[in-house]
């Protein structure tokens, strides 16, 4: 209990951080202090992010990770300052350890994003110094994936990765076997493994066995869900998403856009109902403001304000928006894909299909982001109009000044 109490007022300090992320970000934007108060204030009053915040397990410290990512990315493409691309990639690390967003696949982007924001930055006589210290920073961010290479055979960095890769193409996980169990005869071809040839043959997902190395090393580093029963799992369910999606790409695809109709209508719930919490339950404002953000309302949000932004800033200027800030942009994505397919199948709990998912916990870590641009969109809305109507107004007294001469 002693521990548990320390841990909240650490989280508290995380919970502040993230308040100010918000103020600073949209104060940026809209050069208003008052502007920037309210987005801090709304952060501060979300249920959701108070749930975060009071629940004692990584996601406030991701949280704060990933929105210090997000607005380091957004100044070093607005200032072009070489080290505020540090700073994004620092974050990034942090994140990295806190949850799992780096998988194998954002390595090439990562590269990639070193070599464009040095020759993006400012031609400044440290910006080499930087890129040293971004490209180390990198090799730190996969230093875990290559260890759960080394250990386990598999860059997933995701405790349920093999549940996770069959429940978002809804394979059946007790429909994959090895070759033992199948006794395969098949006819030999250097061209493919006897699980490939089997699998067209039969019609079934047939993989190896998993390496008795990483078996080994499951026993030894054994710990809550991290055991040799979920090391072969997550094996044997890899092999088999892998080989389905060599073998039959359509249908991957088509099970695929199916994962989001379990995802996504789980995104647009509320966040404050992810588990009971005596503070969040407590709020007097809680029900309006669930109902407000969640849903078709919060579709209608975001529509409105995507609306607001292409009418201040006509095409070209979102054209000449999207060319500044397309990195931005990626990293939104890279974050998230993994949570619209976060479906998967629990373990021991197969028959209720490939519908546990966290989406409406983790959508939170794209909050923040879209509530700047929700907010800012709504202020430059205003003081258009507020400008506008102030050049009625001078129009109209400089008319009856003209017509009293007269």
């Amino acid at each position: 209990m002693a521990v548990d109490e320390r841990l909240y007022i650490v989280y508290a300090f995380l919970y502040g951080i993230t308040n100010a992320i918000a103020f600073a970000w949209v104060r940026d934007l809209t050069k208003s202090w008052r502007w920037g108060v309210l987005a801090a204030s709304l952060w501060a009053l979300s249920p959701g992010h108070i749930l975060l915040a009071t629940l004692l397990e990584p996601s406030e410290l991701s949280l704060v990770s990933v929105s210090f990512s997000f607005y380091f990315l957004y100044r070093f493409l607005k200032t072009r300052r070489p080290g505020y691309a540090s700073a994004f990639f620092i974050a990034l690390l942090v994140a990295s350890w806190a949850r799992s967003f780096i998988q194998i696949y954002v390595l090439v982007i990562l590269v990639v994003a070193v070599i464009s924001f040095h020759i993006m930055a400012n031609k400044t006589s440290r910006r080499w110094g930087w890129t040293v210290l971004n490209v180390v920073l990198v090799g730190l961010i996969f230093a875990y994936p290559v260890k759960q290479f080394v250990m386990f055979d598999t860059w997933s960095t995701t405790t349920f990765g093999g549940y996770h890769r069959v429940g978002m193409l809804h394979l059946e996980p007790r429909d994959v076997s090895s070759p033992s169990a199948q006794g395969t005869n098949a006819p030999g071809d250097s061209w493919t493994s006897i699980e490939d040839q089997v699998a067209v043959a039969s019609g079934t997902i047939i993989v190896a066995e998993p390496p008795q190395d990483i078996i080994d090393n499951a026993l030894r580093f054994s710990s809550r869900f991290n055991t040799q029963e979920l090391v072969r799992d997550n094996y044997r369910l890899e092999a088999a998403a892998n080989q389905y999606l060599r073998n039959y790409p359509l249908e991957s695809i088509q099970a695929l856009f199916k994962s989001l109709g379990i995802t996504v209508p789980e995104m647009l719930n509320p966040t404050s109902m992810y588990t009971n919490n005596v503070i969040v339950e407590s709020l007097p404002y809680r029900g309006i403001w669930d109902w407000l953000v969640s849903g078709w309302r919060l579709l209608l949000i975001l529509g409105a304000a995507a609306a607001l932004t292409v009418y201040q800033r006509r095409w070209s200027g979102i054209v000449q928006l999207s060319r500044r800030y397309a990195w931005l942009g990626l990293y939104f994505v890279l974050i998230l894909l993994p949570i619209i397919w976060s479906n998967r199948y629990f373990p021991d709990r197969q028959d209720e299909g490939p519908i546990w998912t966290d989406a409406v916990r983790q959508k939170m870590f794209l909050a923040l982001p879209v509530s700047v641009f929700v907010i800012v969109s709504l202020a430059r809305a205003i003081s258009q109009f507020q400008a506008k109507r102030g050049q009625d107004s001078a129009g109209s007294n400089h008319t009856r000044g003209n017509e009293h001469k007269i």
